[in-house]
């Protein structure tokens, strides 16, 4: 009488796919808390001149509305007029004040280079907004659209390790890096950024 004996390779393999299944379902239950911060105060600051740089946290929690913000003045605008904005914000969605249907001049480009790297705007290679931002389907930059990364196991937005150049309304020039996408206690919806400003028009993006 013979006896059949199954492949070795048919065990091994199934004891990987084991592994992986607890791997899975363990990291499912192990979530690392993403970085979060709370809003900063809706307060304008004298304009500077120079190369300005900050760190803000933008609440952008209300999907209904957008948050608004300026970065000659450093804030969140709550009222502003059609120029008067360079950066919009809902949710995860971030798009520049420039277009066929804006008042401004904006457009963004993203690099993949560090930010101390980052010395001088490019003239061209600009992406502005496509859509309008009261449109069902949300208004959009193309190099702004995904400026994250979807954490398959913690189930969060991590940004990508990217420089954004942003051309404001009036046509200056600024440089920014998302740090984080969550508010106190891990709630999604406040987009934290370091930023620099030349005030002076030019392309320089150091001080």
């Amino acid at each position: 009488m013979t006896v059949q004996r199954k492949p070795l390779g048919l065990y091994v393999a199934a004891v990987v796919f084991l592994l992986v299944i607890i791997f899975v379902v363990s990291a499912s239950f192990v979530r690392p808390k993403p970085l979060s911060f709370p809003p900063t105060p809706i307060r304008p600051q004298p304009t500077q001149t120079g190369f300005v740089t900050d760190t803000i946290t933008i609440d952008a929690q209300d999907g209904s509305q957008w948050a608004f913000f300026n970065f000659e003045i450093g804030s969140v605008i709550e009222d502003p007029l059609p120029n008067g904005w360079d950066l919009a914000i809902n949710r995860f969605h971030m798009v520049t004040n420039g277009g066929a249907d804006y008042a401004g001049a904006g457009g963004a480009l993203a690099l993949t280079l560090p930010w101390d790297s980052v010395t001088q705007a490019p003239r061209s290679g600009y992406t502005v907004t496509d859509g309008r931002l009261g449109d069902a389907a949300p208004a959009s930059t193309p190099a702004l659209q995904r400026w994250y990364e979807y954490s398959f196991f913690a189930h969060t937005l991590e940004p990508k390790n990217e420089t954004y150049v942003i051309r404001t309304a009036v046509g200056h020039y600024a440089k920014l890096k998302i740090i984080s996408y969550y508010c106190l206690e891990a709630t999604p919806g406040c987009i934290t950024m370091v930023y620099g400003y030349q005030n002076d028009g030019s392309l320089r993006l150091t001080p």
